[in-house]
């Protein structure tokens, strides 16, 4: 239940992140974007909802 708490505040910096025009997106704010992508792919994945 730990993970899915955790999980929630990196799903909503993911959605506001890809939310944003592509033109705004510094390579930086790409790079960081995949890394927490990675990050909640890595946290979801030990629950039942990433399996």
């Amino acid at each position: 239940m730990l993970t899915i708490t955790v999980a929630v505040p990196f799903a909503v910096a993911v959605c506001f992140r890809l939310r944003r025009r592509a033109e705004i997106r510094s390579r930086f704010s790409e790079k960081l974007t995949v890394i927490l992508v990675l990050a909640l792919d890595v946290m979801m994945t030990p629950t039942r909802a990433g399996r």
